[in-house]
């Protein structure tokens, strides 16, 4: 049953002591905007994250089943009483539509907007731009076509790496397994030497060394969790001076997401297991 909430202004001056901030993914991936997050604002802000490991990859799903999954996302943030919703799933920003991102009762952050606006502000004439996703981000080319409005990108190329969000997901995130996997995708863009090679997943920062090697080392590499904790910094301003705190609720396994918090931020979390198939949202642990 969705609550209803008074807009907050898309430039967010925060009413009370600490802003409640809801961040999703389809599973891993959203950890490294969170991390940039948490740097950003040490202080004042109640961080909520949320990793649909049940139903993880959404990469290759029907956009119907992404677009349920993500409205149910959204239901869950509305009943904890979430003051804005940050994406941190490509895939799910990329099929969601700007009209439905406009209706949500609470402000919502896209990854991919900021991403973009950023390569169109620092590239210079004639520069080449690669975007590497899942199949759906592919798909729907929104990186693509909102890309194809600045002039000065004179090529722009994308690629779908269907198995990266997997390997990663099984906590396989360097060694010859990932070098293996991402030399066959990203081979022919190693030879076309793009200036710019966007991760169109905030999954792969998780194995960025091995996309680093398969790259000449002119080409810039654009990683959108960097862009979007940026436009928070420009619209969130909480006033509160206490520590900023999150809580981790997955659909799937709460151990296993402990053991990757543990390997990713060297100290464990509080991991709820959230059951979204239900009528009435069931929150354990």
């Amino acid at each position: 049953m969705k609550k209803c909430f008074r807009s907050i202004f898309r430039d967010v001056r925060v009413l009370k002591n600490s802003l409640k901030v809801g961040v999703f993914d389809s599973g891993i991936g959203g950890l490294t905007v969170l991390r940039n997050a948490l740097m950003e604002f040490p202080f004042g802000i109640d961080f909520f994250y949320f990793a649909d490991t049940a139903r993880v990859p959404y990469g290759s799903k029907p956009v119907a089943t992404i677009r349920r999954y993500v409205h149910e996302i959204f239901e869950f943030f509305y009943s904890i009483g979430i003051d804005v919703i940050v994406t941190a799933c490509n895939t799910s920003d990329s099929i969601l539509t700007q009209k439905e991102k406009e209706s949500l009762p609470v402000p919502y952050f896209s990854i991919i907007d900021p991403a973009v606006r950023s390569i169109g502000e620092i590239a210079p004439a004639n520069s080449s731009v690669s975007i590497i996703a899942t199949s759906n981000t592919v798909k729907r080319s929104l990186y693509l076509r909102r890309l194809f409005r600045y002039d000065t990108l004179s090529e722009i190329t994308q690629k779908a790496c269907p198995l990266f969000v997997p390997i990663i997901e099984e906590g396989i995130w360097e060694g010859d397994m990932v070098e293996a996997v991402v030399h066959y995708y990203l081979a022919d863009l190693g030879n076309q030497r793009p200036d710019f090679l966007v991760l169109g997943c905030t999954h792969y920062p998780f194995i960025r060394g091995a996309i680093e090697k398969s790259l000449p080392p002119t080409t810039r590499i654009i990683d959108p969790a960097d862009f979007i904790v940026l436009d928070m910094k420009r619209q969130l301003h909480p006033s509160s001076k206490e520590d900023s705190t999150v809580e981790y609720f997955v659909s799937g396994d709460t151990g296993f997401f402990q053991d990757v918090l543990k390997r990713y931020f060297g100290m464990p979390g509080v991991v709820k297991q959230v059951d979204l198939s239900r009528d009435n949202i069931v929150v354990r642990g």
